[in-house]
């Protein structure tokens, strides 16, 4: 038997030199999308104390982060006692209606008469008011200014503190807002939460609730992330979307907090009915909860950015109707360069229906135009099994190898230099990605693995939109925007390469 004619695109693309200049296309373009992503999750250069006065100066909250956090002070020893009278002083000073909620309250989320009593602590909340010119409810601005034996909390939560001081500063130096402000710094979250509890169960101004923005520090840099929100989402979402100067968050991340058994502040506000946002970074999370949390280990960057996302919020609820805020449902949403995508979750399971549809579509025209067989896209959808479970089985491979070397590692949120080993992790991922390819390619050529991969995105997009709505966009806007591509490139190109 003859050898068929080899047709003028199949020898152009066989071309080494194409095939050099294509790879290198291809990796300048994923080289220049993950700088773009990470310029646009650094953090912003902290302002200097001389910056104007109706913005946010890492600077000059920094200043209040070195009183704040100037030695441990947990919730009821005289080192917090003194840093609740900086904070009364500091407000009162601003001209702010400013008072001290002293009560003994149960620990958030306690069931009344739970086996085993019950958990009260004694807590002095530090409360203050920017009245409205005419309110439609309240916008609670909250942090917790104890902080645990261990360390003198400069991070945590010394800078949601500072940056509540600065942003009340920033507030009452401009014109009144519409709704009253109110800053709650709490007291006693470390031990129990005790100080939100009190506060949403029983302070005059927390009766018919209101929207919490609630800052939190679980590390010492990186970029602030939006975490957690009220249930049905999607107009706080879009709020925080056009607002927040530095949008960083995901539905994702609010569906696996929710499955989480952490708290902070924030879960007390929800168990009185309130809407909101709680925000935190949480990269160098090695000196979480230990003395090595000091002023000097804070990222300004990521203090300027934590001030400007709360004063930009601040301002865009201080003058929105809050009354209407009510949605039936959650958004999903992830950051881009630039600002935030979102979109209603009731759009998840249509989109992965949508991309698996895709998906069967490409597949059926791979067969129909002959560039693979039935044969060759079941191998295909089945040896793209390989990456997805050796890639992560690496990974583990990988850390376990670490703590194995460094044990005191394993009890850490990640290591002292996360930003190394997430890169290692990138790079063992696209190691294994690369290696499978290689070696399959021949084998079972690019047009059936390329559907195998697509096949698993759709499949497990169809999966999450069930279990997990605010994850499935990770892989269903992937299938969805693979399958089209790869549909326009066989409509448009009749003559491409086969397998």
């Amino acid at each position: 038997m003859g050898v068929p004619p080899t047709r003028p695109a199949d020898r152009a693309l066989a071309r080494p030199r194409r095939r050099l200049l294509a790879a290198a296309a291809a990796l300048a373009a994923l080289l220049a999308v993950g700088a773009v992503v990470l310029v646009d999750l650094a953090t912003p250069a902290p302002r200097p104390a001389a910056a104007p006065a109706d913005q946010f100066s890492a600077e000059r909250a920094y200043d209040q982060v070195k009183v704040i956090a100037a030695r441990p002070h947990v919730a009821g020893s005289p080192a917090n006692d003194q840093v609740r009278e900086h904070l009364v002083a500091v407000l009162r000073g601003l001209g702010l209606e400013t008072e001290v909620q002293d009560t003994v309250a149960p620990e958030a989320g306690q069931l009344s008469g739970a086996a085993g009593g019950a958990t009260v602590a004694r807590v002095r909340n530090v409360v203050a008011r920017l009245p409205g010119t005419a309110s439609t409810g309240r916008v609670f601005l909250v942090a917790h200014y104890d902080s645990v034996q261990s360390g003198p909390g400069g991070n945590d939560d010394a800078a949601g503190t500072a940056s509540i001081l600065e942003v009340a500063r920033a507030l009452a130096a401009g014109p009144r807002p519409r709704n009253d402000i109110v800053f709650v710094l709490t007291d006693a979250e470390e031990a129990c939460l005790c100080g939100a509890s009190a506060f949403a169960a029983s302070h005059p101004l927390a009766a018919g609730g209101g929207v919490v923005l609630n800052l939190e520090a679980r590390g010492s840099t990186g970029p602030v992330i939006m975490f957690e929100t009220s249930r049905d989402n999607a107009k706080l979402v879009d709020v925080f979307g056009r607002a927040a100067p530095h949008p960083v968050g995901t539905s994702f991340a609010v569906e696996i907090y929710r499955a989480l058994p952490n708290d902070t502040d924030f879960t007390a506000f929800l168990d009185h009915d309130f809407v909101g946002l709680n925000s935190a970074y949480i990269d160098g999370g090695a000196v979480y909860h230990t003395p090595l949390d000091v002023p000097a280990a804070m990222d300004r960057g990521s203090l300027q950015m934590h001030g400007d996302n709360a004063l930009g919020l601040a301002r865009e609820f201080g003058r929105t109707d809050l009354t209407k805020l009510g949605s039936d449902h959650d958004a999903t949403y992830f950051p881009v360069p630039g600002g935030l995508v979102r979109y209603p979750g009731w759009l998840t399971l249509p989109l992965a229906l949508l991309a698996l549809i895709a998906v069967g579509g490409l597949g059926w025209l791979l067969l129909r135009r002959g560039r693979a067989s039935t044969g060759r896209l079941a191998a295909g959808v089945g040896l793209a099994l390989v990456p997805v479970v050796v890639a992560p089985l690496g990974a583990w491979l990988l850390w376990t190898a670490i703590t194995a070397l460094r044990p005191g590692y394993a009890e850490l949120l990640d290591p002292y230099r996360p930003v190394w080993y997430r890169l290692a992790v990138v790079a063992l991922a696209a190691a294994v990605l690369l290696t499978w390819y290689a070696l399959t390619r021949r084998w079972a050529g690019p047009a059936a693995l390329a559907f195998g991969g697509l096949t698993w995105l759709a499949l497990f997009g169809v999966l999450l939109a069930v279990l997990v709505p605010g994850g499935a966009y990770l892989t269903t806007l992937p299938a969805l925007a693979g399958a089209l591509a790869g549909l326009a490139a066989l409509a448009t190109r009749l003559d491409g390469p086969g397998p």
